[in-house]
């Protein structure tokens, strides 16, 4: 197209993983108002796709030969407030991540993507035109529809712009695929009280139900959904339909909101506690800055009572008409948190989560953006809930790994809402009984304030704790104090829950005879063996296969199946005390929607006696009935080939032994080690996070790992090992900073994953400010030079180096 001075160009960044805006005109019809931040439909090769407003640009700074103008607008003003929409941007900067891809991580889900015209009827058609058998009143139907329906000489664009300009229908962009709101139906009275009264009392004899249906609208507040009020008065829909017709009442429709239910039964209601001294000092420095961006981090042992302290703050922030956001680690934790948050503020709290349907998701973020409700709890993404007026951010169990997301866009959520939280001007409460070193460390420089939490509420006492050497085991996987432990607790009606450590490490079949296991042929990992179903499968790309029956290199048939896989330990728990009932919770058993809620309802109820899990069973959860703990292979973590084993693994057994002995009886955690000597060990096993603080941060000191430096990870990946690799070299050959160090180009730690051979390098440096001109050169070599089938995936303060 031409462009000349009066030509509107505007950036648009797609929801796809590029780095770079692109360029489009905008028709004069489409602009005006607040554009920066809406979505519009714009073509894409022989794609149209919704994309995103960047910004605008001039003709200067383009290429008038591949300019093509904007199809559509999708908003009249932007979805995003302005502060999100902000701390969306500085997000993709930061971390250096695709802005559209950044921009639809901050949306609800279905609301970008692919694009298709549509068109509704708004008038009335002649009966004869070729178009009316198509266009069902209040219904939209693709254009295509119509375009494959007539002859290809039909001059269809032309009709429809006749159509449209004299009111008949009109033609709009929007997602092919998405949520689509939800409609029911409504009655109201179309009289006033006093006569819906008379005419009720009247009508009693002769039509009773109708009478209660008038009766019920006289004395409710608002309209009512029909089915709510046949349901109510026990009438039937013709008795309703005679009053409508009467035009005593009327119908309509109205939009549903889809909210995911709010359950209240994992834990029993409490009465609202009283403060010990360190939770009102500590909600007393926190509600004085309420007015001002300050960034606390309460650290405080397993039952101090932090939740507490969080509710307190937050009651404080809406009792002045303000909103509040609390971010959980993940889908686990939700349930229990809102749970207690909704008692407290009941009818104020909304959820966001990807455990919920696309639907929910999108209603929870309506209703959060509007106000209706005024708290949001959420893991991750729930960082961007458009929550209007924000007056505080609470990021619960601040050192979990979840809160940075590993994949496309990458973002660690705890971090940005200590930005939100500046951009806003509002304070921001980090809480964890095992801080991460990054926060410990910013509360020891200065830049966040600490707020100490050292002993249980009530007086209860810390759990005591058994070290017990899993190389002197009688029994392969449990052993003998953990056994008589648990059988303990179940003859005395008390509970227990029992950890499997083995983040990173699954159970594998392996012949007896020549040690053969089965690998991905995607990933060159070992398959990992689910004895429920007798399957091998790859937990990086999802390839599965039938266990092996005999070896295919030398056909032995006895397998052994290492690794303290759960399936196995649920076993043999099961065969050694058939007494207990065990509830198991890990991925297989919470894929359902609100498994998590059933599973952790149940335990709550008293329905088992053992909850045995991976990590999620180590989250913030508080059962007055749990007096023992176990942990199998407490220290298998510790062989990880990455900076965090140690710090994972202390933060780990810390939590989970932080679930024992909450309640009015003592509790005992048992620690089954093959390191029972090792310092890391001792420090958990004695809650002891100064002894630990004090080792690990001299060792991060030495090497400058955070957070005594900052990383970057570069990581390139294909089909082609030697082209990948040749990219790699090409990319960072010659890159040098003085206040910053780049590694070697070196095959990951996990050299294939879903086919794609994977290369990696690790930049370092005490300046993030170094670090990102070090990205910015990477990213711009490797684009420079066209790397065909190689894909460049960048990932700032890294919180894995597999």
């Amino acid at each position: 197209m031409t462009i000349d001075k009066n030509t509107r160009l505007i950036e648009v960044v797609l929801n796809r993983p590029f780095w770079q805006s692109f360029t489009y005109s905008l028709p004069p019809g489409l602009d005006g108002g607040n554009l920066v931040g809406c979505r519009v439909a714009v073509p894409f090769g022989t794609h149209r796709l919704i994309g995103y407003v960047w910004g605008y640009t001039t003709a200067d700074k383009t290429n008038a030969l591949e300019v093509k103008d904007v199809l559509g607008r999708l908003d009249a003003n932007p979805l995003l407030p302005g502060s999100v929409l902000e701390l969306t941007r500085w997000a993709a900067d930061y971390y250096q991540a695709p802005p559209g891809m950044m921009m639809a991580a901050a949306h609800p889900p279905g609301i970008s993507g692919k694009a298709e015209r549509v068109v509704t009827l708004t008038g009335k058609i002649d009966p004869e035109h070729p178009f009316s058998t198509f266009l069902p009143a209040r219904k939209s139907i693709p254009v295509k529809l119509l375009r494959d329906s007539m002859s290809s000489t039909y001059p269809l664009e032309r009709e429809l712009s006749v159509l449209e300009k004299s009111g008949v229908l009109r033609t709009i962009w929007k997602p092919v695929s998405g949520p689509k709101p939800v409609m029911e139906r409504i009655v109201e009275a179309a009289a006033t009280d006093s006569t819906l009264t008379r005419r009720a009392d009247a009508m009693k004899r002769t039509a009773p139900r109708q009478a209660e249906i008038l009766l019920y609208l006289a004395t409710c507040e608002g309209p009512v959904t029909r089915r709510q009020l046949i349901k109510t008065t026990g009438a039937t829909a013709s008795s309703l339909s005679g009053l409508i017709q009467k035009g005593i009442v009327k119908e309509s429709y109205r939009r549903r909101c889809r909210e995911s239910l709010i359950r209240s039964d994992i834990e029993k209601e409490k009465d609202i506690p009283v403060l010990s001294e360190a939770q009102e000092h500590a909600l007393g420095v926190i509600t004085k800055s309420l007015d001002r961006n300050e960034v606390f981090l309460i650290h405080g042992v397993t039952g101090s009572g932090k939740t507490e302290v969080y509710l307190r703050a937050i009651s404080e922030v809406i009792s002045k008409g303000r909103t509040a956001l609390v971010l959980v680690p993940e889908i686990s934790l939700t349930p229990l948190t809102v749970s207690r948050f909704n008692r407290r503020f009941p009818g104020l709290v909304t959820v966001l989560h990807s455990g919920m349907t696309a639907g929910e998701r999108l209603d929870s973020w309506n209703l959060a953006k509007l106000g209706e409700r005024r708290i949001v709890v959420g893991p991750r993404s729930a960082v961007f809930a458009p929550l209007p007026d924000l007056g505080i951010i609470v990021v619960d169990e601040e050192h979990d790994g979840s809160y940075k997301q590993n994949e496309l866009p990458r973002y660690n959520s705890r971090d940005v809402a200590v930005v939100r939280g500046r951009m806003e001007r509002i304070p921001v409460i980090l809480g964890s009984a095992s801080p991460s070193m990054e926060s410990y460390g910013n509360a020891n420089n200065g830049r966040y304030r600490l707020l100490e939490l050292d002993s249980r509420i009530d007086g209860i006492p810390m759990p005591s704790t058994v070290l017990v050497d899993e190389g002197s085991m009688h029994h392969p996987l449990i052993s003998d104090e953990l056994l008589k432990g648990i059988g303990r607790r179940t003859a005395r009606g008390e509970q227990s829950i029992v950890l499997i450590n083995r983040r990173g490490f699954s159970p594998t079949q392996m012949c007896r005879n020549c040690g053969y296991r089965e690998e991905c042929p995607n990933c060159g990992v070992t398959l990992t063996y689910h004895r429920k179903g007798q399957v091998l499968r790859c937990h990086y790309c999802n390839h599965w296969k039938a266990a092996m029956l005999r070896c295919p290199q030398c056909g032995f048939d006895e397998f052994a199946h290492m690794g303290p896989g759960i399936q196995k330990v649920e076993e043999y728990l099961n065969k050694l005390l058939p007494e207990t009932r065990v509830i198991r919770m890990d991925a297989d058993t919470t894929r359902g929607k609100d498994a998590h809620w059933d599973i952790l309802s149940r335990f709550a109820k008293g329905e088992g006696d053992v909850l045995l899990g991976t990590q999620m069973v180590a989250k913030g959860h508080d059962f007055p009935g749990v007096t023992l703990v176990g942990v199998i292979s407490a220290d298998m973590g510790l062989a990880f080939p990455d900076f965090r084993a140690a710090e994972r693994t202390f933060q780990l057994i810390l939590q989970v032994a932080g679930r024992a002995g909450r309640g009015k009886i003592p509790g005992e955690v048992i620690i089954q080690t093959h390191n029972p000597e090792n310092p890391l060990i001792k420090a958990a096993a004695n809650h002891d996070f100064a002894d630990f603080w004090k080792r690990e941060s001299g060792v991060r000191n030495m090497f400058g790992y955070p957070p005594y430096g900052y990383l970057v990870r570069f990581v390139w990946s294909g089909l082609d090992k030697g082209r990948v690799h040749k990219a790699a070299n090409a990319s960072v050959r010659g890159i040098s900073r003085n206040d910053g160090s780049i590694s070697d180009v070196l095959e990951a730690a996990f050299p294939r994953i879903n086919r794609r051979w994977r290369w990696s390098v690790i930049a370092k440096s005490p300046s993030r400010k170094t670090l990102a001109g070090i990205s910015r050169e990477v990213m711009k070599r490797f684009e420079n030079a066209f790397h065909k089938g190689v894909r460049l995936e960048i990932d700032v303060d890294p919180y894995h180096l597999l």
